[in-house]
């Protein structure tokens, strides 16, 4: 390859990425296979601003939960999850799936009514389920950056925020 045809897409908006092996990429994007020796793999900027975007639209796992006046630890065994899209929320709080609605203005956000499933798990990962729905639906704001998704919320009990990691950023790298 000369350099000339490797720098060319540089200069017109596009990246280049060094593939070793194998890899997939999750949500619609489908799996991306290439031969086992080292490839220049090219990709538009745009795919890889998807991973930074500042939009909520997405999978998201959650990383901490801080509740009024101290933080969470989260039950090693449980993977709570959201998923935004088009003025929906589903996931998984840990033993149950929920849906409901959202909205946004600006970064503002309402979050609910939720419905839930009603699988009986143990007390410890229900009591977790129960904090994490209740702080979803009392959700004020959210930021996201390249940390993830935070959202802040207030309930009787004070104000606390979710911290989220992004499922496709985990899924591509």
């Amino acid at each position: 390859m000369s350099y000339q045809s490797f720098c060319n897409p540089l200069l017109t908006g596009w990246g280049v990425v060094l593939v070793v092996g194998s890899f997939g990429v999750v949500g619609s994007f489908g799996i991306v296979t290439t031969p086992a020796i080292a490839q220049p793999l090219l990709i538009k900027p745009s795919f890889l601003q998807m991973a930074q975007s500042s939009s909520l639209t997405g999978s998201w796992r959650l990383a901490n939960m801080t509740t009024p006046g101290f933080p969470t630890p989260m039950l090693p065994s449980t993977a709570l999850t959201t998923e935004f899209s088009g003025g929906r929320v589903a996931g998984s709080g840990g033993c149950n799936r929920f849906n409901g609605s959202y909205t946004t203005k600006g970064n503002q956000l309402r979050i609910g009514p939720l419905a839930s499933t009603f699988k009986a798990c143990e007390e410890s990962v229900m009591n977790q389920e129960s904090m994490f729905l209740k702080a979803l639906q009392a959700s004020e704001r959210y930021e996201v950056n390249s940390n993830g998704l935070q959202i802040f919320y207030k309930t009787d009990e004070g104000t606390g925020v979710l911290r989220f990691t992004s499922q496709m950023v985990r899924g591509l790298w």
